[in-house]
């Protein structure tokens, strides 16, 4: 049976970024993995049958800024999988799924959105699964974020905050975007897109760059990424070496020797920067008129005005007010 496949254009030609929407539905497993294989990187998937026929469909609306999707696929796939031009943000509705990257597997959560790796291959193994997927192009949302190297940390379940930012503005606008037939102008259309890439970045946790180096697989490893998790996860929170130290499953000293051994740091370089990291995603999320740079500086921990500005200034090469202002 071929797939019946729709693609209509929403706007005219003379629309900057129209948006365009496709629809296919199928019940043979060699086209499901034709279609979805080439557009997701599938190398070498194993398939196995869990219906006498394959219900497969899919369907997506989106511009070359963002794209929102649903899939469901009636097999029990295992794949080695990879994108690098567009962060994922993926939530399930029905099946089961599991993720494995860097040696941590994940199982999705029926409704919990997560990112899934970006750049390096990772492995899936979804069985009867219906999905939700926000695509966002890696270029605009770097240019949202005003960072080059911007990249999300996968497979991170949003806060319970972070969830409600992610999910209020799915509410929001997806009605609006999905309706192709309506009169969405190009200002409109890319408002959307920053939208949705604005509750990103507010629900899910940038990658930090000196948790990614951490290369090695032995236990002082795997000690190390608990230490950064830790930081990362209370920067907020009146912490310092000993919290961060008990939370590895390390000693003091045995925390300062793997900083330095490792990333060349210190406890304090490492939660500084962790801080730093999240005032700045604060600061773009705001608005200049309700938010100020000394209420941020303080809500994660920076005392004294003057000192946060300067190590923002070198961290991120410009004012933390300027970067209230892009926001």
């Amino acid at each position: 049976m071929v797939p019946r496949s729709e693609t209509t254009p929403s706007q005219t030609a003379s629309s900057v970024v129209p948006r365009s929407f496709r629809r296919l539905i199928g019940h043979d497993v060699d086209e499901a993995m034709a279609f979805f294989g080439d557009g997701y990187d599938f190398r070498a998937p194993r398939v196995r049958r869990t219906h006498q026929q394959t219900p497969w469909d899919f369907a997506g609306v989106g511009d070359d800024r963002m794209s929102l999707r649903s899939s469901r696929l009636g097999v029990d796939l295992q794949t080695e999988s990879m994108t690098d031009d567009a962060f994922l943000v993926a939530w399930m509705r029905s099946g089961s799924s599991t993720i494995t990257f860097g040696g941590e597997s994940v199982d999705l959560e029926a409704g919990v959105p997560i990112v899934l790796p970006f750049g390096s291959p990772y492995l899936l193994h979804h069985r009867d699964i219906a999905l939700n997927l926000v695509h966002l192009d890696r270029d605009f949302v770097r240019s949202v974020v005003g960072d080059d190297d911007f990249a999300f940390e996968p497979l991170r379940r949003p806060t319970a905050e972070g969830r409600r930012i992610w999910q209020d503005t799915v509410r929001a606008h997806s009605s609006r975007w999905l309706d192709v037939g309506n009169d969405v102008g190009p200002v409109e259309q890319r408002d959307i897109a920053e939208a949705f890439v604005r509750a990103a970045v507010a629900a899910f946790p940038e990658r930090s760059r000196f948790r990614a180096a951490v290369t090695g697989t032995g236990p002082e490893h795997d000690r190390l990424r608990r230490a950064l998790e830790f930081v990362h996860d209370h920067a907020r929170e009146p912490i310092g070496t000993p919290e961060i130290a008990a939370a590895s499953g390390l000693s003091p000293r045995g925390l300062q020797q793997s900083l330095k051994r490792n990333l060349g740091q210190t406890p304090g370089d490492v939660l500084r920067a962790a801080r730093l990291d999240g005032a700045r995603t604060d600061l773009l999320r705001g608005a200049p008129d309700g938010t100020t740079v000394a209420e941020i500086a303080r809500n994660w921990g920076f005392g004294h005005l003057g000192r946060f500005s300067a190590s923002y200034r070198s961290r991120f090469g410009e004012l933390p007010s300027a970067s209230l202002r892009a926001g």
